[in-house]
């Protein structure tokens, strides 16, 4: 099960669609992919900065895209592909630190989602395909050794140790 941190960030990066209010001018630069354009900005009123791209519902993000916390901290980046997450994306606690890495394909876990301790060492790797739990999911103590392991086919669970 995802942590409660990992769970607020990526309720938080769930974005289908970006109404133009919620950008503004950006202090960071975004490599834009041709046919977006770079908006918004990392202060107390904007919690976004995306390569978008015009569509009949607005903007969507597409190409690279950055969250923030309010205090303007980068909460998670990685790359948004007509509104959806996609490819790797890591989520980080507001004083910088890494505190996730996750696979994704349409918005949906699809590979390896991590979680570390705040040290920096890996806490927990799960297994995703299409957004279910498949394979082994293990849990380490922060010196490395593994504490849980679970097996999972199709989201279930079908071992553990």
């Amino acid at each position: 099960m995802l942590t409660k941190k990992w769970t607020k960030a990526l309720g938080m990066m769930v974005v289908m669609t970006v109404a133009p209010a919620a950008f503004a001018s950006s202090p960071i630069k975004l490599n834009c992919p041709a046919g977006t354009v770079q908006k918004g900005g990392s202060d107390a009123t904007h919690d976004i900065t995306a390569c978008v791209k015009k569509s009949e519902q607005g903007f969507k993000p597409h190409g690279p895209t950055v969250y923030f916390y309010p205090n303007g901290a980068k909460q998670a980046e990685g790359q948004s592909e007509n509104g959806f997450r996609t490819g790797l994306w890591t989520s980080f606690d507001e004083k910088g630190n890494k505190t996730g890495t996750a696979m994704f394909k349409g918005s949906n876990f699809h590979g390896e989602v991590v979680e570390f301790y705040p040290s920096g060492k890996v806490r927990k790797v799960d297994l995703y395909s299409e957004g279910l739990r498949e394979g082994t999911a293990k849990e380490f103590s922060e010196d490395g050794r593994v504490v849980k392991q679970v097996e999972y086919r199709n989201n279930r669970e079908v071992a553990a140790k």
